[in-house]
């Protein structure tokens, strides 16, 4: 084992300020240009000093952000930029480490690392300090470099799976925008209503930590609900008895199938459809409800229609002055688009064929996700 900081040097990108963009010039690698590369680039038309340049092959890790999207190494490939702050240059000391294989090794201590980093809700940092101690298997270079390929070719098909599942999730968007136009312009001019005329718009009860039992129904945090929403089968780590239960759904119902849950902090469209027929409960606060009445709307419409509003126009349904947070009367007030129902069960079917029933298709992600996590676990520790 050996410390991140014995056998690398993090240089620290420049704090540019607004008011130096420009349309023009040297690309400005910011976060969103790591872990997405359709976002566009901020632009520096002057000359920085070198130690902030980044080139192709240049490994960066993002040490600010949300976690579980933010956080991790990246290899750079698009050229000479300017590294922005909140993002490390790794340089590596090629003598003792395979710059690939060091990205997946640092990268399998995102956990310790999230651990370790401070912040609010939906932001966290970790210290340059607290990333240098964290400690990565170091076998010989010739060792490291026989993983970083196995890895590599695991890291392909997990890659080609998920750019299959992108190419569906752009067919489906194409083929909303055909049947149902911009949802924020109308220009099919559908008629409209308040979601809160149509849906039941709220969160769950509060459940506090002493009423936790070892057995009983399963209940789940907020990124569990994520998992649950896109099928996948996953244990759960706690649970409330079945009394509680049903005293608990007798005051705000039950989770259903078709129902839509959605986190408070939105603006990136995450949205799950309840495809989760056992019953279970979820964390309050964070987590919003829609209650889906299927005689007035579309569950599968309904959730392309709220994610794409909210990617186009978050900033102005959100609310709060510390970061823009989803509310329910926000929710309750928003204006939804309301075509025809036979409309939206036609788009459904679309849905549901492109998706191959759902289960299957996140069934081979998960197959992707669990052979490069399995193979990852073995290489280090030392089993590979």
């Amino acid at each position: 084992m050996a410390p991140f900081g014995s056998i690398c040097s993090l240089q620290n990108g420049r704090a540019f300020k607004p008011e130096e963009w420009s349309d023009f010039g040297t690309p400005i690698v910011r976060i969103q240009n790591l872990n997405d590369e359709t976002k566009s680039f901020n632009y520096c038309a002057f000359e920085v000093e070198k130690r902030f340049h980044v080139n192709s092959g240049d490994l960066l890790f993002s040490w600010s952000g949300t976690p579980g999207t933010s956080f991790g190494a990246f290899f750079w490939s698009r050229g000479k930029a300017f590294l922005n702050q909140h993002i490390f240059r790794v340089d590596v000391d090629g003598r003792v480490a395979d710059k690939n294989y060091l990205r997946y090794a640092i990268n399998s201590k995102l956990d310790q690392i999230m651990d370790q980093a401070h912040g609010g809700v939906g932001l966290k940092h970790i210290t340059k300090g607290k990333l240098e101690a964290v400690e990565i298997p170091l076998p010989p270079l010739p060792e490291q470099k026989r993983i970083a390929a196995i890895l590599d070719k695991v890291d392909a098909i997990r890659r080609k799976r998920q750019q299959a599942i992108q190419l569906a999730d752009d067919f489906l968007r194409v083929v909303f925008l055909d049947m149902f136009g911009d949802p924020v312009t109308n220009p099919k001019g559908w008629p409209t209503a308040k979601l809160g005329e149509l849906c039941g718009v709220g969160s769950s009860k509060r459940v506090f930590v002493d009423e936790f039992k070892d057995s009983g129904v399963p209940f789940y945090r907020g990124t569990e609900v994520g998992m649950l929403g896109e099928e996948q089968e996953i244990q759960a780590e706690l649970f409330i008895s079945k009394d509680h239960y049903d005293d608990l759904v007798s005051h705000s119902g039950a989770p259903e199938v078709g129902d839509l849950l959605l986190p408070s902090i939105c603006h990136d469209g995450r949205i799950w459809k309840v495809n989760h027929r056992e019953q279970f409960y979820f964390k309050d606060g964070r987590v919003l409800w829609v209650k889906v009445n299927q005689g007035l709307i579309d569950s599968d419409y309904l959730r392309s229609y709220l994610q794409r509003v909210f990617l186009a126009n978050y900033s102005a349904i959100a609310s709060g002055t510390t970061f823009a947070e989803l509310k329910i009367v926000n929710l309750k007030a928003l204006n939804v688009l309301s075509p025809p129902l036979m409309l939206q069960k036609k788009f459904s079917e679309l849905v549901k064929a492109v998706s191959g029933s759902g289960k299957l298709r996140s069934t081979a992600d998960m197959a992707g996700e669990d052979l490069f996590s399995a193979l990852a676990q073995k290489a280090f520790s030392g089993q590979l």
